[in-house]
């Protein structure tokens, strides 16, 4: 039978922590918390517990805490510190600023708030340093986080979620404005005997090398992802049938001009599809995979394109969705200050395009991705506002939308400075998830908010 000690704990103690038993529960949530937190008995003035946060900046603590208190507020080599402030009042909750040495001797600017909590204060050290730092690294750790969750972490491309989503995008701007789009489906043939013959991991392999050759073939505003197994789509703005069609052919080419590494040569099969009016994303995606069975079962290495067309040569020419992304009077929401902003963004990320399309100087476009940058974050700033004024409830999904929208251009942006920007990747930003998803999409929910008429005191009484 286990003894009164260990009934009391039933659980492994946490790491970093050496309650009392009556503190044992808090001492569990503190340790999960991720800033620097510690309990501290109210009557005699010490440590009761400390998390493991609280461990790595400042060490264990031992004793009394306004002995501790004043030893954070001396430089080690220090024996004296006359100007330490005083303890935080422990009979009220209480806010303090000031500078402190951590374990590692340097010195920060910390906040620390104390709050009574039964017979225990609650201590709580949040770390001021270097705020702007700080913020960065949140925006570059959301944009990570971001590109982890649309990103194949095998090949590199884009992941199903992603490519459905840049498709829906496309066929808004088909429907809309009626620019050509196309689809194409491609599949390793007897990818089933790669695995078995030689393994996973080679399997693993081939896969990635596919992926490179059909990135190879194609331009920097196609949108290519990987859709499962060894299938892969590929997205095809401004392309009708035709054009899909050829370089379909192009990219089957490519996979069987050479041997894969450790398997030799392999073939691929292709079906193409081009969005006719009326269909939705399934539809599209299920004649393009329909044409892909036929060419599967007509011998495979071969491209087999879905009949439906709803455009010709004569009639494209020239249009290209990313010569210029055109502003249009129905994309006003309304307010004119938020008008304005995204005229202005319209502007600059046009201005970026023409950089990309005539191959303009680095330096150049590096300055208008800045520029841009700013622009866009003076624009998340006060479309926030006039959010919270119009009391849209939805405005902090909006506002989380824009931090990741702004981490993402932010690391655009460093990649720029490096030299190291893809083409592809800057596209992708500005015309599906700046202007298509957030300019044309999440910004005109909030219309209806806009149109409402303004409160005033008497129907706020009516109500």
């Amino acid at each position: 039978m286990d003894s009164p000690e260990r009934a009391a704990y039933p659980e492994p103690m946490p790491k970093g922590f050496y309650p009392l038993p009556d503190t044992l529960d808090c001492a569990e949530i503190l340790n999960r918390l991720p800033v620097a937190l510690a309990l501290v008995d109210a009557d005699s003035g010490r440590f009761t517990a400390a998390n493991e946060v609280f461990r790595q900046s400042f060490g264990s603590p031992d004793g009394d805490f306004s002995a501790w208190w004043q030893g954070v507020h001396r430089a080690p080599a220090s024996t004296a510190n006359p100007s330490a402030p005083p303890p935080p009042d422990s009979a009220l909750r209480e806010s303090i600023e000031s500078d402190m040495y951590g374990a590692d001797g340097y010195p920060r600017h910390m906040r620390t708030e104390v709050s009574l909590h039964g017979r225990h204060l609650l201590v709580c050290l949040i770390d001021l340093t270097d705020s702007d730092n700080r913020q960065d690294l949140l925006r570059q750790a959301l944009a990570e986080m971001e590109a982890r969750s649309i990103t194949d972490p095998l090949t590199g491309l884009l992941t199903r979620r992603r490519l459905e989503e840049a498709s829906l995008s496309e066929m808004h701007r088909f429907r809309r404005f009626g620019h050509p789009i196309s689809l194409i489906i491609a599949d390793i043939d007897h990818f089933k005997l790669i695995n078995d013959s030689f393994g996973h991991p080679v399997g693993d392999q081939v896969l990635v090398e596919f992926a490179v050759r059909l990135s190879s073939e194609c331009r920097d505003l196609d949108v290519i992802g990987r859709y499962g197994g060894e299938e892969f789509v590929i997205l095809l703005p401004s392309t009708p049938l035709a054009g899909a069609f050829t370089l379909a052919n192009k990219l089957r080419s490519a996979i069987i001009q050479a041997p894969f590494d450790r398997v030799g040569p392999l073939s691929a099969s292709f079906g193409v599809a081009e969005c006719v009016a009326g269909e939705d994303w399934n539809s599209w995606v299920t004649r393009a995979d329909q044409a892909l069975y036929r060419a599967k079962s007509s011998g495979r290495n071969r491209v087999v394109a879905a009949p439906e067309s709803a455009f010709n040569e004569r009639d494209i020419k020239h249009r290209n969705r990313l010569d210029r992304l055109t502003w249009e009077d129905g994309h006003c929401v309304g307010d004119p200050v938020i008008d304005a902003q995204h005229h202005h963004l319209f502007e600059l990320a046009n201005r970026l395009l023409t950089l990309v399309r005539e191959a303009g100087p680095p330096a150049d476009l590096h300055a208008t991705i800045r520029a841009l940058v700013q622009a866009t974050s003076r624009h998340f700033r006060d479309e926030e506002a006039i959010l919270t004024a119009i009391d849209y409830p939805r405005r902090d999904q909006h506002a989380k939308a824009h931090r990741i929208l702004s981490a993402k251009l932010d690391a655009l942006s460093s990649q720029s400075a490096l030299g190291t920007l893809p083409t592809s990747k800057l596209i992708e930003f500005l015309a599906y998830d700046l202007v298509d998803h957030h300019a044309l999409g999440a910004d005109r929910d909030f219309i209806p908010w806009l149109r409402r008429p303004p409160r005033t005191e008497e129907s706020g009484a009516q109500e």
